[in-house]
C-alpha cells in the first residue's frame, strides 16, 4: 500500500543544510497499522508528510495504492490526497463550525443529501451523533479528536496518517482513541500510518513498527518482534519506557531498599517468548538444577494478540549451575541477561 524507496528531505536554511529524513526505504502492507516512532527532532513528522507530499523528497520515490505520487502532476497529485486523511496532534478544527460543518467539510461539491448521509454515518461511526450541532469549544479534547477523525475519514481515504493524535490527550482518552482507530481499521480497512514518540501507543495498536533516529529507520518489524528481541540501543530504551522490568535499575540505585547480592549471586532478566510463557521454566530449572530463585520483578503482557513477559530474578546456587540452566532456559526461547553479579 505504501511504498518509500531511499527517500531524503533536505531543507536549506540560508546557508545551513538541514538533513530530516535520509535515505529510507520502507513497505507497510495493505490494512496494516503501523507505527514510526522517534523522540523529537528523529524525523518522522517530516517522513509522514512525504507520504501525501505535504513534503516533497529532496530524493527518493513514494507509491502509495499503486501510484508513484513523486511522478504526479500537481492536479492528480491533489486528487490522489484526497485517498489519503490525516489526523493532527491540535486537531485543527474551524472554531466558527459546528461539529457537522468541520466533517462535512472536505465533501464540498457533493449533493446536500448525500453530504447529510455521510456525515451521519461518520458522526455515528466515532461515537458523536448527539453532538452534530456542537462548536468545537464545546467539546473535550477527546471528542475534538474523534470530529478530526470522522473528518479525516469523509473521503473514504486508502490511508490515515495519524501525526501525534494522542499526545495533547489523556491516558484513558488516549485509549479510547486508540480503540476507535482499531475499529476504523477492522472496519474500513483503511491502512493507519501513527506518527509518536510514545512506544505504549505502538503496543496498544501496531502491527508494524519503525524506529527512527536522526533522519533514518535503525530498526524495523513486527511489533511483536521489536518488543521481544530489540537490537539498537534507542529501540531499547522505547520498549524500557513501557516495562516494569526496566525499574530494576531504581532498585539498584536506591539506598533505602538496596538487593543485597551474596557472593556468586546473579541478578538476571528473563525475557519470555510467545511459545514459554505458558511453561513452568522457574519451577523446572529451581528443580533440575538446585538453585535458589528470588523474583523481584514480573510483567506478562499482549502484543499484537500474543502473550509476552519476564522477570527479574535473584538466581543462588554457583556459576556453572547457573550456566547450565541460563543454557537450558534459551533453549527454551527464553532471552537471558545478567545485570548484575554478586
Amino acid at each position: 500500500m505504501i511504498r518509500l524507496e531511499h527517500v531524503s528531505k533536505r531543507f536549506e536554511a540560508g546557508k545551513q543544510t538541514v538533513d530530516a529524513v535520509k535515505d529510507v526505504t520502507l513497505h507497510i502492507e495493505k490494512g496494516a497499522i503501523a507505527g514510526i516512532i522517534g523522540f523529537s527532532g528523529a524525523g518522522k513528522s517530516t517522513l509522514a508528510r512525504c507520504v501525501n507530499l505535504l513534503e516533497r523528497p529532496t530524493e527518493g520515490a513514494v507509491t502509495v495504492g499503486g501510484d508513484e505520487l513523486t511522478a504526479l502532476s500537481e492536479k492528480q497529485l491533489r486528487e490522489k490526497r484526497k485517498k489519503i486523511g490525516m489526523i493532527f496532534q491540535h486537531f485543527n478544527l474551524f472554531a466558527s463550525r459546528t461539529v457537522y460543518g468541520n466533517v462535512a467539510y472536505p465533501l464540498k461539491g457533493k449533493s446536500k443529501q448525500e453530504i447529510n448521509r455521510k456525515v451521519k454515518s461518520l458522526l455515528e461511526l466515532v461515537g458523536l451523533s448527539d453532538k452534530a450541532e456542537a462548536y468545537p469549544s464545546q467539546l473535550s479534547g477527546g471528542q475534538k479528536q474523534r470530529v478530526a477523525i470522522a473528518r479525516a475519514l469523509a473521503n473514504d481515504p486508502e490511508v490515515l496518517l495519524s501525526d501525534e493524535a494522542t499526545s495533547a490527550l489523556d491516558p484513558e482518552t488516549t485509549r479510547s482513541i486508540l480503540r476507535l482507530l482499531k475499529e476504523v481499521n477492522r472496519a474500513l480497512g483503511i491502512t493507519i500510518v501513527i506518527i509518536t514518540h510514545e512506544m505504549q501507543v505502538v503496543k496498544e495498536i501496531c502491527h508494524q513498527v519503525y524506529v527512527m533516529e536522526d533522519g533514518r529507520v535503525v530498526e524495523q518489524g513486527d511489533v511483536f518482534q521489536i518488543f521481544a528481541s530489540p537490537r539498537q540501543a534507542i529501540t531499547r530504551r522505547f520498549v524500557d519506557s513501557t516495562s516494569n522490568l526496566a525499574r530494576i535499575q531504581e532498585l539498584l540505585d536506591d539506598p533505602t531498599r538496596p538487593i543485597r547480592l551474596n557472593p556468586g549471586d546473579y541478578l538476571l532478566r528473563l525475557n519470555y517468548l510467545e511459545r514459554s510463557t505458558s511453561e513452568a521454566l522457574i519451577s523446572s530449572i529451581s528443580r533440575q538444577f538446585e538453585l535458589d530463585i528470588n523474583i523481584l520483578l514480573g510483567s506478562i503482557e499482549l502484543i499484537d494478540g500474543n502473550p509476552l513477559g519476564g522477570l527479574v530474578v535473584i538466581a543462588r546456587g554457583g556459576h556453572d549451575k547457573i550456566t547450565a540452566a541460563a543454557d537450558y532456559l534459551s533453549k527454551r526461547n527464553v532471552l537471558v541477561e545478567v545485570i548484575f553479579h554478586g
